[in-house]
């Protein structure tokens, strides 16, 4: 009887152990906004967004924005989901905001190592420059096209597509473009890297681009991969408008 009993303690104990791990509620999703193409894209606008936010309850949002952006709920240029959406959300929310792009000087030498890089092309290479704008453009309407639900928004042909952009604007802006670009990756990645890791057993949602989705759901997923859930079935699942109130 003893030895059935002392032989069933470690299967007990593991059970224990899974149900409490069930229960625990960390999960973690990377959620690509639109900035100006929700207004355009009726599958994913500023309602399904908010919905998304509102039914993941996050206990903590990596937001792509710069600290004092965050700290003063500025207006976002070419990022209108933010006064349209999350600066309300957040004001009703019980959640621990963070900022995913760098400020002060860093955000300074970046930009201005891109703009240089994008200057010395227009300067040598007029017509390269003026492909690269209509190729930006282009590459929003096919997006526009091609999304027809909430989840292919998160998709992987829509990283593909964005990657190929990326890849056009390196081969014609060179080097210092692509190092400038490799610094904010790397600034943004790193904070949804210790975002993750310093909230075990916490809700957390990264509102990055459809841009940059890839990259950062990538990072997170390297972190703590157990915890990720897929946005494209979140998106698709949680989308529709809801009137649902945060957490």
């Amino acid at each position: 009887m003893y030895s059935a009993l002392l032989f069933a303690l470690p299967i007990l104990l593991l059970a224990f152990g899974s149900i409490k791990a069930f229960d625990a509620d960390d999960r973690v999703v990377v959620v690509g906004a639109l900035h100006g193409l929700h207004d355009r894209e009726p599958a994913f606008g500023y309602d399904r967004l908010r919905s998304a936010i509102v039914d993941f309850r996050p206990d903590v949002l990596v937001l792509e924005v710069r600290p004092d952006e965050l700290a003063e709920k500025k207006p976002t240029p070419g990022r209108p989901e933010y006064p349209a959406v999350i600066w309300p959300l957040l004001a009703r929310m019980r959640v621990d905001a963070v900022a995913m792009e760098p400020g002060g000087d860093r955000y300074k030498e970046i930009t201005g190592q891109a703009g240089a890089a994008f200057a010395a092309l227009k300067q040598r290479n007029p017509a390269g420059a003026a492909a690269l704008t209509r190729l930006d453009e282009a590459t929003d309407e096919a997006l526009l096209a091609y999304w027809q639900t909430p989840g292919q928004v998160q998709d992987e042909k829509t990283a593909a597509v964005a990657a190929g952009l990326q890849s056009a604007q390196f081969a014609l802006a060179g080097p210092d473009f692509a190092a400038a670009q490799a610094r904010w990756d790397g600034y943004m990645a790193s904070q949804v890297r210790q975002a993750v890791r310093d909230h075990p057993g916490k809700r957390v949602m990264v509102v990055a681009s459809y841009r940059n989705r890839a990259l950062l759901d990538r990072v997170a997923r390297e972190q703590a991969p157990q915890r990720i859930v897929d946005a494209r079935a979140w998106v698709g699942k949680a989308a529709a408008p809801s009137a649902a109130g945060a957490n």
